[in-house]
Order: C-alpha cells, then structure tokens, then sequence
C-alpha cells in the first residue's frame, strides 16, 4: 500500500507542476495578448478563449499520458493504448469500469481520480477568472463613472 500512495505522490506532484508551467504560461500569454489590445472586440477575447482552453486540454492530455506511462512501465495493462484509455477515464472520474488495474495499484488508480478532480477544478477556476475580466472590461465600456 505504500508503495502505491508514493507512486500516487509523485504522480500527483508531476500533474501539479506540468499544470502549473502551463497555466502559467498560459496567464503570461493572455496578459501579453491583453497589453497590446486593451480593450478586445468580443470576437478576439473568444478566440484567446479558445486558444486557454485548447492549451488547457493538451496539458490535461499530458498529464493523462503521465499516469498511462506509469502504469506501462508497471506492466498493468498489455498495450499503451488501453493504459491511456484507463488513464483516461479514471482522471476525468467517469470510470466505466470495463478495464481495471491489478489490485496491486488499484489505490493508485483511484489517486488518479483525485488529482483529475483538482487539475479540472483548476482549469475552470482559470477559465472564469478570464471570463469575469472580460466581462469587467466590457462593462467599463456601457458603464462610465458618474453617469
């Protein structure tokens, strides 16, 4: 058992540091896109939304992979692709329960699952932090002081 709530650690630290650097890329972009266009037509803050959430995505999808790897280097499962699709559905909590890992690291597994719920939580909390600036923005536009 503790050998898997230690595989589970260091798995889950290797997610919060890959979503860190992303989304912090991800911020630092956004603000570089926001300084050269103070105030961005609706249709240009759409598309920087976008582009947040196709990043978003690809880390989830790195971090997806991360566990896969894990579980290929520990011979769970006989192929990458159903290591991946395990990953898959195990961190996004849907959990289907047609493939399962050895009871050996079935602790493991369900750590997975934890971190999914905190990466996600994480990239929505980012996704309305950019929401509610651009909705602040554009209601500097209709709103001016002292009318």
């Amino acid at each position: 058992m503790w050998g898997q709530l230690l595989a589970a650690l260091l798995l889950s630290i290797s997610c919060v540091c890959l979503h860190a650097a992303g989304s912090y890329l991800n911020l630092l972009w956004t603000v570089h896109i926001f300084r050269r266009h103070r105030n961005p037509s609706l249709a240009s803050a759409w598309l920087v939304m976008l582009r947040i959430v196709a990043v978003m995505l690809v880390l989830h999808a790195v971090e997806i992979a991360v566990w896969a790897q894990f579980y290929i280097w520990q011979h769970c499962f006989n192929n990458a692709e159903t290591a991946y699709y395990f990953s898959l559905v195990t961190y996004t909590t849907l959990g289907y329960g047609d493939v399962l890992l050895p009871a050996a690291w079935r602790i493991t597994g369900a750590w997975e699952a934890v971190i999914g719920v905190l990466m996600f939580g994480w990239s929505t909390a980012s996704l309305v932090a950019f929401i509610h600036r651009i909705y602040v923005m554009k209601m500097k536009d209709y709103f001016t002081p002292g009318e």
